[in-house]
């Protein structure tokens, strides 16, 4: 990607963003209902957004429920502005304020751990990145309606390749930056061969994550991707996890984990089946008198936990369902990730095949 295409898809970003404002915490004021008052400006909020702010006070759907049946709306009120301004170390003290043009409501709110990353500023940190580290940014992926987040994946022009596996070919480095206004994360990019279909899929696996943007943390981030060791020990450490995911049986525990990462980003049920037939391997057990929900983990899925792993991260890479830059497809492969980082369930298993 050159410069010119870099800064469309910035421009392109930047244009379809929502109303956002950054407040205090405890200039947010809940006056009844759904309605708030940001710094004594009365703004309209839809359930979402209410129900978040909540969480992020310290009040959960229990506690909401008894003191409004207790107390009524005005009850409620009250509960929640004292929450809100009552001390407590681990509540954000600012938070960012999401708004939509159509509804003219409040529809997200995002807490900040330590200070707003601007999207501006995390722009011109990824163009120092690629600079600095001399890889070159091959795509951008992003979500601009509701809570915005991007990630920019950086590739080697001189095309570093890795022997991976049996029944694998090549794993080609990189990495990659993603943002949200809270914090901005480094992670380890692949795009790996899959020699028995001939597809490449593409992964992404966590490393650290940052919540300010100071010339300090620029700096350690700069130069942990131009280390020697950053490339090398992230693949070996996902040698070790290809070699336990690949001779694990998968647990039903893991196949109903794995369909939930699909259904959580908005695919439908039958498809998620479709593609991880949890209920299906359930009712196995269920048609022969051996199903227990509390020890499903002990129970054996359809094949490997790498056979899953790869289902998903082919989904997220090739699935025609989303735009080639939208960020559920980096979501999902992260969750993949963590499936595969997880101690497999592989002992004592209850098998009917």
């Amino acid at each position: 990607m050159n410069h010119s295409d870099f800064q469309l898809k910035k421009q392109q970003f930047m244009q379809g963003l929502c109303p956002q404002k950054t407040v205090p915490l405890s200039g947010l004021t809940h006056l009844g209902e759904n309605i708030y008052s940001i710094e004594g400006v009365e703004v309209p909020a839809s359930n979402a957004f209410t129900e978040a702010c909540d969480r992020i006070i310290g009040i959960d759907s229990r506690q909401r429920k008894m003191v409004k049946e207790a107390s009524g709306e005005t009850g409620l009120k009250n509960y929640r502005n004292y929450i809100n301004v009552a001390s407590n170390i681990q509540k954000p003290k600012s938070v960012v304020v999401i708004a939509s043009p159509q509804s003219r409501q409040l529809t997200d709110i995002i807490p900040i751990v330590d200070e707003y990353i601007s999207p501006t500023l995390f722009f011109d940190f990824a163009e120092m990145m690629a600079e600095e580290t001399g890889y070159t940014v091959s795509d951008i992926k992003w979500n601009n309606s509701g809570i915005p987040s991007i990630a920019i994946t950086y590739t080697n022009p001189q095309g570093h390749t890795h022997f991976f596996g049996p029944g694998e070919d090549f794993m080609i480095d990189g990495f990659y930056l993603a943002w949200t206004p809270s914090h901005i994360e480094l992670g380890h990019y692949y795009e790996r061969l899959v020699c028995s279909n001939g597809q490449t899929i593409s992964e992404e696996r966590k490393d650290a994550t940052i919540y300010k943007l100071s010339s300090n943390e620029i700096r350690k981030m700069i130069t942990q991707v131009k280390s020697k060791w950053f490339f090398t020990q992230g693949i070996e450490q996902f040698g070790k996890l290809f070699a336990v995911a690949s001779i694990s049986r998968i647990s039903l525990s893991e196949m109903e984990k794995a369909q939930k990462i699909l259904i959580s980003q908005g695919v439908e049920k039958e498809q998620a089946e479709t593609l991880i037939p949890y209920e299906n391997a359930r009712s196995a057990y269920e048609s022969a008198g051996l199903y227990d929900h509390h020890k499903e983990h002990l129970m054996k899925g359809e094949g490997t936990i790498w056979d899953t792993y790869n289902v998903l991260t082919q989904f997220a890479t090739h699935t025609p369902m989303w735009k080639q830059q939208d960020y559920r497809r980096i979501n999902i492969m992260n969750d993949a990730v963590g499936l595969l980082k997880k101690k497999p369930d592989i002992i004592n298993y209850m098998d009917i095949y």
